[in-house]
C-alpha cells in the first residue's frame, strides 16, 4: 500500500506521481526522453519543480481495497514554465485529491547544487495557458517574498544524499515536503488530516549539508520555511492547511480545483 499513509491517499506518493506525469508529458511535448533533455553544450538539463500544491477532498476516504484512478492534464505552457495538474479519483465517487505542478529548465554551474543556470527545450507546442501561469506565478512570487520575522526554528536536519537525494544527486522535491511533515509541526500532522499545501522551491543542497526548519502555527494552519547552512539562504517554503480549520485555501487562480480539459494526458490505475 505505497500509495496509502495513516489518513488515505499519501500526500507523498501524490507528489511523487504526480511528478513521474509531469516529466512524462515534458517528454511527450518535446518528443525526448528526459536523458536527451540536453542544451548547445552537451550539458545536462532538468526538468525542476518550483512550485507544487496539494489538495485534499476528505469527504471521499480511501482504504486500502479501493481504486484510484490517475489523470494528468497540461495546463500551461509558455517555456521555460510547464504546468500539470493531476487529479487522483476514486472510481466509485469523484476527486480525492489534486495536485499542481509548476517547473523550469535549469543545468548546474560547477560541482554545487547551491547554483544553478537557467536553460529550456523545444516543445512541439504552441504556448497555450498564460492567465494559469500568471496566477501561479505570482503565488510563488508571494512565498518568495514572505516575512519570516514571526517563524520559530524548530529543527536542523543533515542532508543524507543516500536518502535525500534522487538520481541526479540533487534533494528530491518531495523530500522537502517530507521534511516539512516531520519537523514544523509534527503533532498536527500526526493527528489532524491535511487539507492543502503548496510548496514554493527556491534553492538545493550540497550532501551532508544542513537545513533548518523555521515554522508558525496559527489557527491549525501552519506556515514554513527551509534554510540551507552554508549561507542562510531560504531554500523553499510551505504553508498548510488542516482539515479542521475553516480558512480559505488560497484562491491561486479561478477554477484551480475543478474540471480540466484531457488535451494531452496520461491516465492509469492503481489499488
Amino acid at each position: 500500500m505505497p500509495h496509502l499513509d495513516i489518513f488515505g491517499l499519501s500526500e507523498l506518493f501524490c507528489l511523487a506521481n504526480a511528478g513521474d506525469n509531469h516529466w512524462s508529458l515534458i517528454s511527450k511535448l518535446t518528443s525526448r526522453m528526459p536523458s536527451e533533455w540536453k542544451g548547445d553544450q552537451g550539458e545536462r538539463i532538468y526538468a525542476s519543480f518550483v512550485y507544487a500544491s496539494v489538495t485534499y477532498h476528505r469527504h471521499f476516504s480511501v482504504e486500502e481495497d479501493d481504486t484510484i484512478r490517475i489523470e494528468c492534464v497540461p495546463r500551461s505552457l509558455l517555456a521555460p514554465f510547464f504546468i500539470t495538474e493531476t487529479n487522483y479519483i476514486k472510481a466509485d465517487s469523484d476527486i480525492v485529491a489534486t495536485v499542481r505542478l509548476m517547473s523550469t529548465f535549469s543545468s548546474t554551474n560547477g560541482h554545487s547544487n547551491n547554483k544553478f543556470l537557467r536553460s529550456t527545450i523545444d516543445f512541439h507546442s504552441d504556448p497555450f495557458g498564460e492567465t494559469i501561469l500568471e496566477s501561479t506565478k505570482s503565488r510563488y512570487k508571494e512565498m518568495y517574498r514572505h516575512n519570516d520575522g514571526d517563524l520559530k526554528k524548530t529543527q536542523e536536519h543533515v542532508v543524507n544524499p543516500s536518502v535525500d537525494f534522487n538520481a541526479a544527486k540533487f534533494m528530491y522535491f518531495v523530500n522537502y515536503c517530507q521534511l516539512f511533515k516531520r519537523y514544523e509541526s509534527p503533532e498536527l500532522s500526526s493527528t489532524v488530516p491535511l487539507k492543502f499545501r503548496e510548496i514554493a522551491y527556491f534553492g538545493n543542497v550540497d550532501p551532508f549539508e544542513r537545513v533548518t526548519i523555521f515554522s508558525r502555527q496559527k489557527n491549525m494552519n501552519v506556515m514554513s520555511a527551509m534554510n540551507r547552512s552554508s549561507d542562510q539562504k531560504c531554500i523553499a517554503r510551505s504553508f498548510s492547511v488542516s482539515l479542521q480549520d475553516q480558512g480559505e485555501i488560497p484562491d491561486v487562480d479561478a477554477g484551480i480545483f475543478g474540471n480540466v480539459q484531457e488535451t494531452a494526458g496520461s491516465c492509469n490505475a492503481l489499488r
